[in-house]
């Protein structure tokens, strides 16, 4: 597994292989440009980050930034609680 650690080198290497795409096909709306846009910021400025990225081919690719991989685990465990709240308060609100 691949852990890189200068997050700045991997942005620049995403956004250097990013290839021109015009609204219309985009599949991000603008607000969630705008949320990933913040977040990539969060990122550069110090915030740990777990990044998870299905490509078409159904591989998983991901990076830990600023956190190790218990960090990481922890980061993720997180979203998984978060998410089981959301969900659990929608169902309650049926």
């Amino acid at each position: 597994m691949e852990v890189p650690r200068d997050i700045d080198s991997v942005l620049k290497r995403l956004l250097a292989s990013r290839v021109a795409v015009d609204a219309e096909s985009c599949a991000l709306s603008p607000e969630d440009e705008a949320y990933l846009t913040s977040m990539i910021e969060a990122i550069r400025s110090g915030s740990s980050a777990v990044l998870v990225v299905e490509d078409s081919e159904e591989r998983l690719k991901f990076m830990f930034s600023n956190a190790s991989r218990a960090e990481a685990i922890t980061m993720l465990g997180k979203v998984i609680e978060a998410t089981g709240r959301r969900i659990a308060e929608v169902d309650e609100g049926l």
